[in-house]
């Protein structure tokens, strides 16, 4: 990646002039979809400096009076910045607000801060900051992204109470004068949600996940946007021309000429599919000659349910359940995971939720369990495992599942099983939660379809034999094609080796489908060759039922699905199964899209 320090050639004067600095490629996460072409706008996000002053014992009363009416005062501006956000995007983004509220509210918070500026004689935004460094220093230490995603949270209402105690005024992202794309360390929630539409294009930050609320609301928003991008604000310098594409996590720094041209016409084909996706919103997803799929979403929060629902005829295929857990400090009784489950599939049905149980390790881990740490923790007590290993938590959640079901259409599938006994284990502790319910006179759906992900190349081997315990298959590919190549798919160092299209994966899920089919079960995939328009034509020619994926590439999806024919689709399989390498099959799938639906490789 080109540096903003590299060294140049020497030149004059009048050539340094017309010579345009070097074109830098970052990338990061794409949370939110989109591509938008403008200037650069740095904003500093920073807490408010603060000095020490120390108090007279006569001061000590004013100044915990000033400190409780800042507190007031940053109530209601987030009770009017909630109210703002509902009129504009709805009362579930709206919600996020009612952290914020709890935390100025927090009465622990609020005596500790008096109680310091009492003992120690010190000013209210002095001690305010030092207690919320405290803070933000223990949730820096969680493992877990979605707890240290709230950290922003802290920091967000931290400097609004400061800002007022000294104040100052809010930077507020809704008054631009011309339009900008936001580069950031990181932006609040606050900062997201004041974003007028019209001048903010789209938003770069260092930080952040797709789970960040920040996150959530440039989806809400839909202003495109890519997070986790290195040092974005120290890389970019104000009023750069850049690139951001939401789509592929990348951002282009200085683009070429022939960059502008190629980004400019994706936004054209882009902007050009997108009303042709609109106009076919409610037509059937089947192709050409009659062959029916099935689309869903894949979602990790109850509060995308909304972004779910403007798709039509669209359930949820993977309802990643396991943010339920990490999202908060203790782990959530069964009466909790029952209004989170109970939330999402009412707001869904009549369309079906499939809800995943807890996948918990490997990436992702509950600080609040006190797990050990692993050598390899890919390969080590996670999703099923963890969960046979602690009942009490398993019951829990299973009893949660069910009672969710007398509310609509549920599903239920375990995650990461790698052989029968696993499977079978795990139906026994379902069919005892059943019992349990029963005893109680509780109502769940007794028919409840049960499945299995499909994600280490043992249970696929196996998949005869586990087809005959389950109603349905669910191939996680991301997991499945990382287990099978050996090759962890965050490291870059071996990002060659991360080969959906590789001929092995490609047998792999043949031999699943057909295992399913010899047993009359269905499959289903919800990995990234679900929304990968170039593998789509190959994952329909494999036979899959189901594809689901994020909610923006629904629309894109089901088009292409509607310009291929099942029998050529098929024989694009025969035809991968012989290949050697992925660069082969890959070929061939560039070469289908391109007869059959040539724009998507320009876009």
């Amino acid at each position: 990646m080109p540096s903003r320090n590299s060294s140049r050639p020497s030149s004059t004067k009048s050539d340094t002039a017309r010579q345009a600095p070097p074109a830098m490629h970052l990338s990061g996460s794409g949370v939110s979809a989109g591509i938008v072409i403008g200037k650069a706008l740095l904003i500093r996000r920073e807490l408010p400096p603060v000095v020490e002053v120390e108090l007279t014992p006569a001061q000590v009363p004013a100044e915990i009076r000033r400190f409780k009416r800042a507190l007031v005062a940053s109530e209601k501006q987030l009770v009017a910045l909630r109210d703002r956000v509902g009129e504009i995007i709805g009362a579930k983004e709206a919600s996020i607000f009612d952290a914020h509220l709890m935390l100025v509210a927090d009465q622990v918070l609020g005596r500790e801060v008096i109680a310091t500026i009492e003992s120690k004689r010190r000013n209210a935004e002095y001690v305010f900051a030092q207690v919320i460094e405290h803070y933000g220093k223990a949730l820096r230490e969680v493992r877990d992204d979605y707890i240290r995603d709230r950290l922003t949270d802290v920091q967000d209402v931290a400097a609004r109470v400061i800002r007022n105690l000294q104040g100052r005024e809010h930077v507020d992202l809704s008054k631009l004068d011309e339009p900008a794309i936001i580069v950031a360390h990181d932006l609040s929630p606050s900062d997201t949600a004041g974003m007028d539409r019209h001048h903010v294009l789209g938003f770069i930050t260092s930080i952040g996940t797709r789970t960040s609320h920040t996150a959530i609301m440039g989806r809400s928003l839909r202003i495109p946007a890519v997070v986790g991008v290195a040092k974005a604000e120290i890389q970019i310098a104000q009023g750069d021309p850049l690139i951001v594409d939401g789509t592929r996590g990348v951002v282009i720094v200085h683009p070429t000429e022939e960059e502008l041209r190629d980004y400019r016409k994706r936004i054209r084909i882009q902007a050009r599919w997108f009303e042709r996706i609109q106009a076919e919103a409610n037509l059937p997803t089947e192709t050409i000659d009659g062959f029916r799929v099935q689309l869903a979403a894949n979602i990790e929060l109850p509060e995308e349910v909304e972004t779910v629902k403007q798709v039509a005829g669209v359930g949820i295929g993977l309802f990643r359940s396991e943010f339920l857990f990490i999202r908060q400090a203790t782990l959530p009784d069964e009466e909790e995971q029952l209004e989170a489950y109970r939330a999402v599939v009412q707001e869904m049905y009549p369309q079906s939720v499939i809800i995943r149980t807890l996948d918990i390790g490997g990436d992702k881990f509950l600080s609040h369990l006190d797990t050990p740490e692993e050598l390899n923790p890919f390969l080590g007590m996670r999703a099923i495992r963890f969960c046979l290993s602690r009942p009490d938590i398993f019951m829990s959640q299973l009893r949660a599942i069910l009672r969710a079901s007398a509310f609509g259409k549920v599903r239920i599938m375990f995650p990461m099983v790698s052989t029968l006994d696993e499977l079978l284990e795990a139906l026994d502790y379902l069919r005892q939660a059943e019992r349990d319910l029963d005893r109680k006179g509780i109502h769940y759906n007794r028919h409840l379809d049960v499945g299995t992900m499909i994600e280490v190349p043992a249970a696929a081997v196996l998949a005869d034999k586990l087809a005959p315990y389950v109603d349905f298959f669910s191939l996680g590919t991301n997991d499945l094609v990382q287990y099978s190549l050996a090759a962890d798919r965050a490291n870059p160092d071996i990002a060659y080796l991360y080969q959906p299209t590789n001929p092995a994966i490609i047998r792999l899920i043949r031999m699943t489908v057909e295992a399913a089919y010899s047993h009359a079960k269905w499959v289903g995939i919800c990995g990234e060759m679900a929304s990968e328009p170039l593998l789509v034509p190959l994952v329909l020619g494999l036979g899959i039922n189901e594809l689901s994926m994020s909610p923006v590439a629904v629309g894109l999806v089901k088009r292409l699905i509607r310009r291929i024919r099942m029998y050529e689709a098929e024989q694009l399989v025969e035809q991968a199964v012989g290949c050697e390498t992925a660069g082969q099959v890959r070929a061939l799938c560039e070469q289908f899209i391109q007869r059959v639906a040539p724009d998507v490789l320009q876009g």
